[in-house]
């Protein structure tokens, strides 16, 4: 799948904002080129969305002791959001070239602990396309700069 320059020039833009915290820059601009080329740059924003529900999911698990039954509802919740997450992917790439819909199968969708694990880093770098874009729609308060600094 060939990148357009704009894409590039977006994820420059977000590895800068992130101050180079991107997981997988490359896989990141091929999904943004795929809505792109399906014509339906609302998908990817759907991703993000979730993807940003799901990071957070996790980082507040991450604060629960283990063994409580807040932590039981939270993990619960994080396994159906993961299960959403798959599913979204899944949707997002039926459509894509055989190349880039195979390594996304392969790579972020197999049942394997790597490609859960891949599957959350692609969910951390939308997370971060969802806060850039949060940032760029909304009105700064006064004197506030957000920056590179943003969490996620």
């Amino acid at each position: 799948m060939e990148v357009s320059s704009q894409v590039r020039d977006i994820i420059d833009l977000l590895s800068t904002y992130t101050g180079g915290r991107l997981h997988d820059t490359t896989m990141l601009g091929r999904f943004l080129q795929h809505a792109n080329d399906r014509g339906a740059p609302d998908s990817i924003g759907d991703l993000a969305f979730a993807a940003k529900y799901l990071t957070r999911l996790q980082v507040t698990m991450r604060r629960q002791t283990s063994g409580t039954e807040l932590y039981a509802k939270l993990e619960q919740e994080f396994s159906r959001s993961v299960h959403e997450f798959h599913a979204m992917v899944t949707a997002f790439i039926e459509d894509a070239n055989a190349e880039f819909r195979v390594s996304v199968q392969r790579n972020h969708l197999a049942v394997t602990q790597e490609a859960l694990e891949r599957l959350m880093q692609l969910a951390e770098d939308l997370t971060w396309l969802k806060n850039w874009e949060l940032e760029m729609t909304q009105p700064k308060p006064e004197g506030k700069d957000l920056g590179a600094g943003a969490r996620n």
